[in-house]
């Protein structure tokens, strides 16, 4: 009789383990309602990227830009680096000299990159 109250008792505690751990991993997962971001806009003064010479399917040399990274001067005259990662949501490719408006995460990521018309 002790060894079935034993194990009883175990089955309890692996369940109520199993259910606080899957409570947390649900928790963790899912998605914020909104994300907290704020808005930088300014002059971009420098872009930096990778520059690769491709193919396309009719045989011309293209070259394809990649940016990695854009320098801003923001109202305040202040210098922030923008990284720029593949998840960034870039409307239109900047330049130096470009007006942009850009969203960055409460983290400092770089979440769009809007140029302005100017």
């Amino acid at each position: 009789m002790k060894a079935l109250k034993s194990s009883s008792l175990v089955l309890v505690l692996v369940t109520v383990g199993l259910v606080t751990v899957l409570g947390c991993l649900t928790e963790a997962q899912s998605p914020s309602k909104s994300s907290p971001s704020m808005i930088v806009r300014g002059d971009v003064s420098q872009v930096e990227g990778e520059f690769h010479m491709t193919g396309d399917l009719q045989g011309q040399d293209t070259l394809d830009i990649a940016d990695k990274s854009s320098v801003t001067t923001d109202q305040a005259g202040e210098e922030l680096c923008l990284e720029l990662r593949d998840d960034t949501k870039i409307l239109n490719r900047v330049n130096p000299g470009d007006k942009i408006e850009a969203r960055i995460s409460i983290e400092g990521r770089t979440l769009s990159v809007i140029r302005l018309k100017p």
